[in-house]
């Protein structure tokens, strides 16, 4: 069984498309923080932790937020129902637990920046060609699907 990872500074409830505190894939522990033993989801949230980590050494706004879909659900992990009402592709990343579309709350930041320190942190943690970074206007997709894509 692989290691439990504790997340530094991510929820279940601000990953999880329908705000839960557990999901196939991750738990609150007693703190409010997720905790996971899958390896993808750990994966993911190691890079998100770093990175967030990162920001807020420098001094730069760490309120990171996982996107909410037009149809108000968060966009992190998504049951296959949620991922289809939302038109998910059938086999999307966010129902296997490694996706989240990220953005800075309040912020415009540009969204490439986003993504550089995104692979940044995935690079820290040996990871970068098992990421997968999309640009969408002010907010990316970022998932550990196991190979590296970029669009």
């Amino acid at each position: 069984m692989p290691e439990m990872y504790v997340s530094k500074y991510w929820s279940v409830p601000e990953w999880d498309c329908l705000r839960r505190d557990r999901n196939d894939y991750a738990w609150n522990n007693g703190e409010g923080r997720l905790c996971t033993n899958n390896e993808q989801t750990a994966q993911l949230f190691k890079i998100l932790d770093t990175a967030r980590q990162w920001r807020i050494d420098e001094g730069l706004s760490s309120n990171w937020v996982v996107n909410t879909t037009n149809a108000g659900y968060k966009s992190g992990y998504r049951t296959p129902a949620i991922n289809a009402e939302v038109g998910g592709v059938a086999d999307s990343t966010h129902i296997t637990g490694c996706a989240a579309d990220i953005h800075i709350s309040g912020q415009n930041d540009d969204a490439y920046s986003l993504a550089e320190t995104i692979l940044a942190a995935a690079d820290a943690w040996g990871l970068s060609d098992k990421v997968a970074i999309g640009v969408y206007g002010d907010w990316i997709h970022v998932d550990t699907r196991g190979y590296s894509a970029r669009w």
